[in-house]
């Protein structure tokens, strides 16, 4: 729906006033969005599919008493990673009690196939992906958030709940170890 991409804020605020068809749209907009994040976590679909649906579900029970927002998506993502992350602990399959918390976050890029095609573009894919091992879940999830959802620091913080100066500083390490990694592999060749 045009009004999303215009006004985010004016959008939500109809959605919290009762308008179903904005809850449509939102839904449509960002379902596709929120399952390939819960896909970084975890590869149980059917989790990921019950933990969108319970946070939309408790969007519409709830739309009276929620707050307001200029950014429907990091909302949703803040939302869905908590409750997510939640589901995940009951299953006891992680313990994300401290700040060093370890959890699976997978980030796997799919280039165009006509790039895949090339030599050069496959050489890339492979280093790449090689490149990724060397970083930790924490930073693969900031990457993700960062440059695939093309987030603000700032935006980034907020769903991975840490101040902004650790943000910027695990992006920073991230993308440091990422590029060591690729010129150690490349001066292998």
């Amino acid at each position: 729906m045009k009004i999303l991409k215009q006004n985010e804020g004016d959008a939500w605020f109809m959605f919290r006033n009762g308008d179903n068809s904005m809850f449509s749209a939102i839904y449509s907009e960002y379902s596709r969005k929120l399952y390939q994040y819960g896909l970084k976590f975890t590869r149980n679909r059917i989790l990921i599919e019950d933990s969108i649906q319970d946070l939309f579900f408790e969007l519409l029970k709830n739309r009276k008493t929620i707050g307001p927002t200029d950014n429907i998506l990091r909302y949703l993502l803040k939302s869905f990673r908590n409750k997510l992350l939640r589901r995940l602990k009951q299953e006891q399959r992680y313990d994300l009690k401290n700040e060093s918390e370890e959890y699976a976050f997978e980030v796997l890029y799919s280039f165009e196939h006509e790039l895949i095609l090339h030599e050069e573009a496959d050489f890339n894919l492979k280093v790449l992906r090689k490149s990724m091992l060397c970083l930790t879940p924490r930073q693969k999830e900031a990457i993700y958030l960062k440059y695939t959802n093309g987030l603000k620091y700032e935006e980034v913080s907020e769903i991975m709940e840490m101040n902004l100066e650790s943000c910027r500083n695990l992006i920073c390490r991230a993308i440091k170890a990422l590029r060591e990694a690729v010129e150690g592999m490349r001066h292998k060749i």
